[in-house]
């Protein structure tokens, strides 16, 4: 079994292409709520994605593992970033990620919500900054996603 949680970046500074003081604290808290220990990291070429995932990690206490920048979670892709493509580069992702491991991918809206779509055919709400989904990839090769929400939503 492999977990990915593919979440959308932090609050952003409406200014620049990073995260606001308030979005740091955000990623912060998301990594101390959840406490996770990823085994690799995935951001899109933004640099508020980075900012998000290095946030994330220090408020799980982790240091920064394998990690890549991929285009395709910005939907900079062959297809776009359609449904069918971000479910393709989600799978390649995933294939990546140890047996047993959890990775984090940051992303973007509507990468995230196409994502879910073209997992599993199911449509979610549109997500705000630093939520997401778990996508768990079983060892059947059934793929599951859970909506990952922030403030009990």
């Amino acid at each position: 079994m492999r977990t990915l949680e593919l979440r959308r970046h932090g609050i952003r500074d409406p200014r620049e292409d990073r995260l606001s003081e308030k979005g740091r604290a955000q990623a912060e808290d998301i990594g101390r709520a959840g406490g996770h220990v990823y085994t690799t990291v995935f951001v899109s070429p933004a640099q508020r994605a980075a900012e998000t995932a290095v946030w994330i990690l220090r408020g799980a206490g982790g240091q920064l593992p394998d990690h890549s920048v991929i285009p395709g979670l910005a939907g900079q892709d062959l297809s776009g970033g359609s449904p069918e493509g971000m479910a393709a580069g989600i799978r390649a992702l995933m294939a990546q990620i140890p047996d047993g491991g959890r990775a984090l991918a940051v992303s973007h809206t509507p990468f995230v919500e196409r994502a879910a779509f073209g997992l599993t055919g199911t449509e979610v709400g549109g997500f705000s900054p630093g939520e997401g989904i778990a996508v768990t990839m079983h060892e059947d090769g059934r793929v599951t996603i859970e909506e990952l929400r922030l403030g009990g939503g």
